[in-house]
């Protein structure tokens, strides 16, 4: 196989790389993986290698217990492949690398440097220096500008990227949810700086945001289990480098995610008064040249002080403050901090609109109002404040209406439920689903022009299910009547139904069949 040219070498540079980083002889998996594919190796089990410089890919076949056929591509951007069962990286694909590593290089030199980290990583592992450097180890194959040519494709090497960084983490447990909260912000900040530099539009990727908010999720997931333990003195060195790193994060201002980040640790890991104080007077100092995030920082600086003069910087933030608002309002509940949860969730209905307006589709404001629904439905927020969970429904939508619906039947604004349905249109089923049946317990005489109306309705479909829900609602509709000692307008209204209808033989059989009318009549 000739090696003469170029991309095969660059290729195999690159290659290389990915495997040095990607395996640690510290974890027993990976350093049995080396050794299986240094064997076949050695054996001289690999044959019929072949590079097709079209595709940037070598083929090769290995004679283990059974023959394997293997496929490696060298487009860092594509995967490889092996006939054996195994989806991951195999011992048959590393024999390979092998193969095609002693063209260019000493593997024997490989593996000797590939063991040698275990000693460098035993003696720093503990140190946020250690912790950084590792980070920075797993990311440096990353081509950032092929990745931001196809993004779909980010998440894959980032979940690999993960991997190779959580075989380093500690055995103890309570240092595990640090390691995981550090490494992730630390990944967290490394992707947004390389992805900025190459194009900072790229940050608003869906792809890229999906990516990053898997990162933030693991951070939040972190923060939960490190709450559970006692922070040993160990941490502070940590901490103090995690603050710092913090700090990085407001070099991105038009980033929403960043923001998030930070406002989760100095939330829920930087309570010391002096940090906080010191941080206020940093983005205070800081000047309002970038005005946006600066008062929505300057609002969290001060919400953390525990005073009230946050509220007047939170009323001058811009409309993109809202989704860090909305967390906020969360972490302000889990501390028992009710009056200030409640006085975000009042100011949020002025900014919602003009946010909304700032998404680019439907889809993506449709996408918003979902999850805002369900922070408020599936937490304590809409339950300290009724009437301002509605008003922010009412500002969603038309994507809120079931859920406002329900909230004005719950408050008993009856009159404003029916206006509702009359404004957006629903079908009955969806309304029964809004808390129709609500209605007729609490206040039936609203119900019945609305029982009137989708009964003519569903009679001029023509159709015998259409015919059989009519029935059902007329049922409704005389125990109302019968309810209420209105039985002779019942019938009154129910034989002009079946007088108009009365070519209409299967909805005249439906009426039988629920037993409106007797068989005989």
């Amino acid at each position: 196989m000739s090696i003469s040219s170029p991309s095969f070498t660059s290729g195999m540079e690159q290659l290389e790389k990915k495997l040095f980083h990607q395996f640690h002889p510290s974890n027993q998996q990976d350093e049995r993986l080396i050794q299986k594919g240094l064997f076949l190796y050695r054996q001289g089990t690999v044959t019929d290698t072949a590079y097709d410089p079209a595709l940037h890919m070598v083929k090769a076949k290995v004679r283990d217990v059974y023959q394997v056929n293997v496929r490696i591509s060298l487009d860092p951007e594509k995967t490889s492949s092996c006939s054996c069962p195994e989806e991951e990286w195999c011992r048959h694909r590393m024999a390979v690398f092998f193969k095609l590593y002693q063209q260019i290089a000493s593997v024997g030199q490989w593996v000797n440097k590939w063991r040698n980290q275990k000693t460098v990583q035993l003696q720093s592992e503990r140190s946020p220096a250690a912790w950084k450097k590792l980070v920075q180890r797993a990311a440096e194959p990353l081509n950032m500008n092929q990745l931001l040519a196809q993004p779909f494709l980010l998440e894959h090497y980032v979940a690999n990227m993960r991997s190779t960084i959580q075989k380093q983490a500690p055995m103890e447990k309570e240092w595990k949810p640090l390691y995981e909260l550090h490494t992730s912000l630390l990944l967290f900040i490394e992707l947004t700086e390389r992805i900025a530099s190459v194009d900072r539009n790229a940050l608003k990727n869906d792809e890229v945001v999906h990516v990053l908010e898997g990162l933030l999720d693991k951070m939040e997931d972190a923060m939960s289990d490190l709450s559970v333990y006692a922070r040993p003195f160990a941490f502070d060195p940590f901490l103090e480098a995690m603050r710092k790193e913090a700090s990085q994060l407001l070099d991105y201002e038009s980033f929403p995610m960043a923001l998030s980040v930070y406002s989760l640790l100095w939330f829920q890991l930087f309570t010391t008064k002096s940090w906080r104080e010191k941080e206020l007077d940093g983005l205070s100092s800081a000047g309002t040249e970038k005005e946006n995030n600066f008062f929505a920082r300057t609002a969290l600086a001060l919400l953390l002080m525990k005073n009230d003069l946050w509220k007047e910087q939170f009323r001058l933030s811009s409309p993109s403050i809202v989704p860090h608002a909305v967390r906020w309002m969360e972490w302000l509940l889990w501390d028992d901090r009710i009056e200030a949860a409640v006085t975000i969730l009042k100011e949020l209905p002025y900014k919602i609109p003009a946010f909304m307006d700032e998404l680019s589709s439907d889809i993506e404001q449709r996408a918003f109002a979902h999850w805002l629904i369900r922070k408020l439905e599936t937490g304590r927020i809409r339950m300290q404040s009724p009437e301002a969970s509605i008003a922010i429904h009412e500002v969603l939508l038309p994507f809120s209406a079931r859920h406002l619906g329900s909230l004005l039947l719950e408050s008993g604004r009856y009159q404003e439920w029916v206006e509702l349905v009359h404004w957006i249109g629903f079908q009955p089923e969806e309304l029964e689903i809004a808390g129709f049946k609500q209605l007729i317990e609490k206040k039936p005489e609203y119900a019945v022009p609305l029982l009137h109306q989708w009964i003519d309705q569903l009679i001029a479909e023509k159709q015998r299910d259409s015919y059989r829900k009519a029935v059902r609602y007329l049922k409704k509709l005389k125990k109302i009547y019968i309810q209420r000692n209105l039985s002779s307008k019942w019938e009154m209204y129910f034989q002009a139904v079946l007088e108009k209808n009365r070519r209409l033989r299967a909805f005249q059989e439906e009426c039988k069949r629920g037993h409106l009318i007797h068989v005989d009549q």
